[in-house]
């Protein structure tokens, strides 16, 4: 039996609230408020998390000295991104195609996922190459990650 599917085209809203904890509510604050990246140090193996966690990945003890990282760091992945999503903060559609990448930041052992500020074009961008985190002026800081506009390719020949 053929039948036609119904197509209802709707847009849900669901707006939520979660606790951020201590730990990763002391990392968007700093990050709010002073424009700086801390991670967590374990005091087992030595790895920083950043965001910090309150658990080190690898060992499972308690994670407890702050440590201040710089903004700079390296693309680690990346992709050249053609599908037009919608961030799921703002409900905007980001303009395609865009460059989407990992990054660890100097000092950090983990990483931290962003937008690649640099033409997504292959020949454009590479795993290894360094990049700076540009954040959103002081007073338009919310304290969440969107306060990181995008990271910017610096000492690029």
């Amino acid at each position: 039996m053929d039948s036609e599917l119904v197509n209802i085209p709707m847009i849900v809203d669901v707006p939520y609230r979660f606790a951020a904890g201590g730990y990763m509510a002391r990392f968007l604050t700093e990050l709010r408020d002073n424009g700086k990246f801390f991670g967590i140090k374990c005091p087992s193996c030595g790895r920083v998390q950043m965001p910090p966690r309150i658990v080190c990945a690898a060992c499972h003890v308690k994670n407890g000295e702050w440590i201040e990282l710089s903004p700079e760091g390296m693309l680690m992945g990346f992709s050249i991104v053609h599908l037009p999503l919608t961030d799921p903060t703002t409900g905007q559609t980001h303009k395609t195609p865009y460059t989407y990448g990992i990054v660890r930041l100097d000092g950090a052992y983990s990483t931290i996922e962003h937008f690649i500020d640099v033409e997504p074009d292959i020949q454009k961008v590479r795993v290894g190459m360094r990049v700076r985190a540009i954040l959103r002026p002081q007073a338009e800081r919310t304290g969440d990650l969107n306060d990181i506009l995008h990271f910017a390719p610096i000492g690029e020949a």
